[in-house]
């Protein structure tokens, strides 16, 4: 019992620190403090006032909604947008009041999150970080995840999920990786956009798999209710997902830009540009496989123009949505920290794209200045400008970089050193948070 209990103490321990292999820095703890913090913040939040600002109490409503006769899309289930699948999983939680309700779904939202960053950084990146750059991402990340997870959005779990799938891919876990990218389309229907993306780049190991995960995950509630009643219920929301759902809200998209310059926005000529952009999108990223044999490198160019394209041109980019592009954005500014032009460019970038995140003042700007609510797509157009750029420049390996040095650790290398590589008994060094 004791040795147990030593390998599990090593093992959380081994957890927190960063992924180098280094010594934890004083602005890596100040990292692992912040969203500490945040995390006690934001669960004291879901307590003290569940009914403020909370998305959870959409998705409660829907789990209870389900076991009804009225099902999912009725007028008296109001804002729930979200397939079947995700009603009866979020049946566990309406047991509980929905104070409880609401912390163990933001402690789920954190959790996966936190644990999908760490594969991001370990596995995905295609450089390692030193402890400190591995700070500042955790920092620049929460700055722009914060406002998402206050308001218990999904967005962040859908963009956690993405970048599991990628790890386990890397891992040739392909079953898993294609049940991953299956279960946020049942969250969300856009980002089904991400595993298009991804089938792409490994069709034959990822394609008939994806289409078996999305049958079974889509084949659960039949498990629940009878068949009449789960068909009716899918054709409810194909009728609402061309009906009500497509009314525009409080979007933050390339339709804002085009409403700001010139009005009335022409809906055909701009379903033609979300399509054109899509092609395009899927062209760059064909093109960057072709040109890199680097797996790595590949995931990260598909997370950020995925992310891009979605919050430019892509359906239902609305505040907090923005979180999406935290990751690949804090990574974009710590690898052109020492590029003086690039660094400029991307500081104006993320500071246009997380503009949203002021809450208030941004509210206040836009009363008296009506183009700042641009500033987000703006800034999501010049990060994806970047990340295009930084792509042809240094996303295609030499000959002199593929035969690494001998001292050298390469890119996306699950190599450590340290207190966490010398770990004993058999106790495996990559741990996740």
């Amino acid at each position: 019992m004791g040795k147990s209990v030593a390998q599990l103490w090593r093992r959380i321990d081994a957890s927190f620190w960063p992924t180098s292999g280094e010594r934890p820095t004083l602005l890596y703890r100040l990292a692992i403090c912040a969203w500490f913090g945040f995390v006690v913040a934001v669960s004291v939040k879901m307590i003290a006032s569940p009914y403020d600002h909370n998305n959870y109490l959409n998705f409660e409503t829907g789990g209870r909604a389900w076991w009804t006769d009225a099902g999912l899309y009725e007028p008296d289930v109001p804002d729930f947008r979200y397939l079947p699948p995700f009603a009866v999983a979020m049946t566990p939680m309406t047991v509980l009041p929905s104070r409880l309700g609401a912390l163990f779904w933001i402690w789920l939202n954190l959790g996966v999150f936190l644990w999908s960053l760490r594969a991001l950084v370990r596995d995905i990146l295609p450089s390692r970080l030193t402890a400190d750059q591995e700070g500042a991402f955790l920092l620049l990340t929460l700055v722009g995840a914060c406002r998402v997870f206050w308001c218990a959005q999904t967005n962040m779990l859908v963009i956690a999920l993405v970048v599991l799938a990628m790890q386990a891919i890397l891992r040739k876990r392909w079953r898993w990786a294609a049940t991953l990218l299956a279960l946020p389309f049942y969250i969300k229907f856009w980002p089904l956009a991400a595993a298009m993306l991804v089938i792409a780049c490994w069709p034959r190991q990822l394609a008939w798999r994806f289409a078996c995960a999305m049958v079974a995950i889509g084949a659960t509630p039949f498990l629940t209710r009878s068949a009449t009643f789960v068909f009716d219920q899918y054709s409810k929301w194909g009728s609402a997902f061309v009906g009500r759902m497509q009314m525009r809200h409080d979007y933050l998209d390339a339709w804002t830009v085009w409403d700001l310059i010139h009005k009335p926005v022409n809906e055909q000529a701009y379903l033609a540009l979300q399509l054109g952009t899509a092609i395009l999108v899927f062209a760059l990223v064909i093109w960057q496989k072709r040109r890199s044999n680097s797996e790595p490198q590949w995931m990260i160019f598909i997370l950020g123009m995925w992310t891009a394209w979605q919050l430019t041109f892509g359906p239902g980019a609305e505040r907090a949505t923005f979180g999406l592009i935290a990751p690949v954005t804090a990574w974009g500014l710590i690898t052109g920290y020492r590029m003086r032009f690039q660094f400029a460019a991307l500081l104006i970038a993320c500071g246009l794209t997380f503009l949203g995140t002021l809450g208030e003042v941004e509210r206040a700007l836009m009363e008296s200045y009506p183009i700042v609510t641009i500033a987000h797509p703006v800034g999501v157009a010049l990060f994806a400008l970047w990340l295009v750029a930084y792509a042809q420049r240094e996303f295609v390996p030499s000959a002199s970089s593929a035969a690494a040095a001998p001292n050298s650790v390469p890119s996306g290398a699950l190599a450590l050193k340290g207190p966490i590589a010398t770990m004993r008994k058999g106790i495996r060094t990559q741990a996740y948070w």
